[in-house]
Order: C-alpha cells, then sequence, then structure tokens
C-alpha cells in the first residue's frame, strides 16, 4: 500500500489541519488515490509477465495485491480522516465489516473451493474492495471535488520525499529478524520473534492511543495551545512507560503463555526490546512536528542513518555475540532514532514556533525512570515473590487512588 499510493494516507493528518471542508478534503484525496493507482496499476498490466517471473506468484495473486492495496488505502484514506475529527462510529462499523467479512469468507473459501492463497486472499480482496467502493461513492457525493490543486500537490510533495523514512522504519524493524535467521538460523529467529512480540505487546496500546493523539498533536500544534500539549504529551508518554514497565516486570510469564517452556530463553531479550519500544514511540513526537512544519529532509537523514547504523551494529555483534546482540543493538538504534529527531525537532521549533512545544525535561525523566526501573527488574525479575507484592502494592494503590484515575482517563478521552 505504501508504493501503491504513495503513502499519501501519511500526508492526511496534516491536511486537515490546514483546510475546513473536511468532506472536500477527502474526496480530493480519494481522486489522488485513484489517479496513482491507475498509473500503477497500468504499470502492473504492461509488465504482468516479467513480475509474475521475479515474483513466482501467479498472475491471480498479483493482481489480488494490487486491488488490495489500492482500496484498502481508500477506506485508510477515509478512516483517518474520520479519526481526526474523533468520528468513530462508522469507522468501527467498516473495520467490523472488514474484519468478519475477511475471516469468515477467508475460511469458508478454503473448506469449499481449496486450500491455496488464492482461495484465502480472493473474499479478503472482495469484501475490501466492496468497502472501498461505498467509501469513495459516498464521499464523492458528500464532498464532490474529485481534483483539488492545492490537495493534490501538499499530498504528493510531503509524502514522496519521505518515501525512504517510511521504508527505513520497516527497515529498523524487520532487519534484525532477517540478519538472524542468515547468521544463526531459523531456531533462533523463532527465540527472538517470540521475545519481539512480547517486548511489543504495548505497541497495541500506543496504536490505539496514536489513532487520537496524532491528530491531537496536529490540532494543538496548529492552534498554538503548547503548553496543553506538552502537559498532556506527559500523561500519554507516563502511561506507555507504566505498561512497559509491567511488560518487563512479568515478561517471563507472558512468554511461558505465549510460546511455552521451549521459548524460555527469549526472557532475557524483553527488557532492552521494551526500552528501543519506548523511543520508537517518543521519537514519533519529534517527526510528527517535523512534518507539520514540512521538514522532511530531517526527517530522512534521521531515519536512514539510524537503518544503516542497524544493519551495521546487527552484523558486526551477531557475528560476535549471537542472536541476543539484535535486542540490544535495536535497542541503541532506536535511542539514537529519538535523540536524532529530537535534535532535528529543536531546529523547527527554533525556526518555526520560537520555543519547544514539548517539556522535554519531563519526557527526559520519564525515560530515565523507565530506563532506572529496566535496570531494577532485570535484577527482581527472577524474585516471584517480590514481584507480586509489588504488584498488589500497584493495586492497592490504584484502588485507592481510582477517582484520580478515573478523573484523569476522562479528561484525556475528553482531550
Amino acid at each position: 500500500m505504501m508504493i501503491v499510493t504513495l503513502s499519501s494516507f501519511q500526508a492526511i493528518n496534516y491536511i486537515c489541519a490546514k483546510h475546513d471542508k473536511q468532506e472536500a478534503t477527502l474526496s480530493s484525496l480519494l481522486g489522488y488515490n485513484i489517479v496513482i493507482s491507475l498509473f500503477w496499476g497500468i504499470l502492473l498490466f504492461l509488465n504482468s509477465d516479467f513480475i509474475t517471473r521475479i515474483t513466482g506468484m501467479s498472475a491471480t495473486l498479483i493482481l489480488c495485491m494490487y486491488l488490495y492495496c489500492t482500496f484498502s488505502s481508500f477506506v485508510t484514506c477515509w478512516r483517518n480522516v474520520k479519526q481526526y475529527d474523533y468520528s468513530y462510529k462508522s469507522t468501527s462499523v467498516a473495520t467490523l465489516i472488514c474484519t468478519l467479512g475477511t475471516a469468515f469468507g477467508g475460511l469458508a473459501s478454503i473448506l469449499l473451493f481449496s486450500k491455496t492463497a488464492e482461495a484465502k486472499i480472493i473474499p479478503q480482496v472482495i469484501v475490501t474492495v466492496i468497502v472501498g467502493l461505498v467509501i469513495v461513492v459516498a464521499a464523492f457525493k458528500k464532498g464532490k471535488v474529485f481534483y483539488d490543486k492545492e490537495i493534490w500537490k501538499f499530498t504528493f510533495c510531503f509524502c514522496v520525499p519521505l518515501l525512504p523514512h517510511y521504508l527505513s522504519e520497516i527497515v529498523l524493524m524487520n532487519s534484525d529478524k532477517i540478519m538472524i535467521d542468515r547468521m544463526c538460523g531459523s531456531s533462533d529467529v523463532a527465540i527472538y520473534s517470540v521475545a519481539y512480540t512480547v517486548g511489543s505487546l504495548i505497541s497495541m496500546v500506543t496504536g490505539a492511543i496514536n489513532s487520537a493523539f496524532a491528530p491531537y498533536q496536529c490540532q494543538k500544534i496548529a492552534s498554538k495551545e503548547y503548553k496543553v500539549l506538552a502537559k498532556n504529551t506527559n500523561y500519554i508518554i507516563a502511561f506507555v512507560a507504566f505498561c512497559l514497565c509491567g511488560v518487563m516486570l512479568f515478561g517471563r510469564e507472558i512468554v511461558l503463555i505465549f510460546g511455552g517452556q521451549k521459548y524460555i530463553n527469549s526472557i532475557s531479550l524483553i527488557i532492552p526490546i521494551s526500552l528501543g519500544v519506548f523511543f520508537n514511540y517518543v521519537f514519533q513526537l519529534f517527526a510528527r512536528v517535523q512534518e507539520y512544519f514540512e521538514q522532511k529532509h530531517t526527517i530522512v537523514i534521521a531515519s536512514i542513518s539510524c537503518a544503516v547504523l542497524n544493519i551495521v551494529l546487527n552484523y558486526i555483534f551477531i557475528n560476535l555475540y549471537g542472536y541476543k546482540a539484535a535486542a540490544y543493538t535495536t535497542f541503541v538504534c532506536y535511542f539514537s532514532f529519538c535523540f536524532l529527531h529530537y535534535l532535528f525537532y529543536r531546529t523547527a521549533c527554533k525556526k518555526y514556533v520560537g520555543q519547544e512545544i514539548y517539556d522535554i525535561k519531563g519526557l527526559a525523566l520519564i525515560s530515565a525512570a523507565l530506563i532506572i526501573s529496566a535496570l531494577v527488574i532485570s535484577v527482581i525479575s527472577r524474585l516471584f515473590i517480590l514481584k507480586y507484592i509489588i504488584l498488589a502494592a500497584v493495586l492497592i494503590v490504584m484502588i485507592w487512588q481510582r477517582k484520580r484515575i478515573l478523573d484523569f482517563v476522562k479528561t484525556i478521552r475528553e482531550k
């Protein structure tokens, strides 16, 4: 989807922050996506034999992938515009339809027709195409705009230069597993993947938070409410750090639930992976400010530099210390990633705002507290009685302070 639509969905929050007419904006964005998708579709048709030969996939499978990427991009654009306005009812319904339709459709197709990749994917594509078509028709009916020069130009000029940044993020997330597979073997990849999955559990939470918080950040930057944004950002980051502490403290139990005793060696990797996840989340705060002020070159420089650093460090330290080194190189790279984006964020703030948008001291204190907590957890993680005493103490405090916690949650939801 990133290539087929040139990552146009990445620009939505920034377009919506600068344009009031959301319905016209959405229809114009969908028009842009249709044109870009048709361009790739023509290239695919003209080179279908070559693509089939080099990928080893059937023409049917390639067509399904193209249709899925095209129409899921329509759904993603529509969902992101709705999330910007905090309109979740319709997006929840669409997500439920897609999830149930693809799950049951794929199962029925496999049982009734054949146990092939095409049999599983075709129902998923059909459901996505139907939902995408409904969204496109409804959007054009309401927005009545196919081409808006300003929006099309902004989307193209915003997203295309950032493609190396988005690709670098993929490299950062996946190069360690690929290199472990090549340098150590598939069994080590399996152990590492379990640790990575456990450490990244919080990503489900952060993903849900970002769906609301990313538009909120753009809105507050646009309205210059920097103090409010800084305060709520600290709350969010503290919450993420708290959740990660729980994952690190009870990593052993989570591994046993997810993978069983045979993956017990992955426990030692959860702490550095969790720290990497934290700094991967924090860097997005700084990157969004650069994106808002269209400082695309600084984003790309930081991302490519850290992707290259990740590959180099993995090559050196996996050779020296085995697959476990990848967890620590990932942490180092995400920390470096975050720090570089912070430096460029400061430059953007100095140029466009005249002050820093976030409370950097607060973010630094939360980060330091998490790292210190990780060191403590690495010592006490095997002391089961102490762990559960800490858990009991936390629960008691939460019950005691439940009114404040509920008030805090309510405040965040409202804001």
